[in-house]
């Protein structure tokens, strides 16, 4: 029987400053459906993947800059066995999983990324500008399909 190896899947990544707005949410799905479009399939990792960026820019908007002037940086980075997002913010107040009752209107956010995330979790930048919130999301549904060299 011929031996199978694994065959390294390319990563593409993109990468943005980003205004600290409401709006920026919108721009950084649009810049992960461009990522995932070049990659190969927009719907590889489904709605789970614009769910997760919007939450994490959405709490670097409302909890993590010093100020509306001071940009925050978002990094994806896609293969389609995985998609990483990195969102960084100016403070170093790390994000904390609240408890929300049912009639609360936010405080779920980070709950949302627990659950559709693999994994996530942040940093303090080293030179003490702010921190980083990051997710690992997987692809929906079956395993993609690998193409051998």
């Amino acid at each position: 029987m011929p031996r199978r190896t694994h065959t390294p899947q390319p990563t593409l990544g993109r990468s943005q400053w980003l205004p600290c707005h409401g709006s920026s949410a919108r721009l950084a799905r649009s810049m992960l459906r461009a990522l995932l479009n070049d990659l190969t399939d927009v719907e590889l990792y489904g709605v789970s993947a614009e769910l997760v960026v919007s939450e994490l820019i959405a709490n670097a908007v409302v909890h993590g800059s010093r100020s509306p002037q001071t940009p925050i940086f978002v990094r994806l980075e896609a293969s389609v066995d995985r998609l990483r997002v990195e969102v960084h913010d100016s403070t170093r107040h790390l994000p904390i999983m609240q408890p929300a009752h049912p009639d609360d209107e936010c405080g779920r956010g980070l709950r949302l990324v627990d659950q559709l995330a693999a994994d996530w979790g942040h940093s303090l930048a080293r030179d003490g500008s702010g921190k980083q919130v990051w997710a690992i999301v997987m692809p929906e549904g079956p395993e993609p399909l690998r193409t051998s060299p």
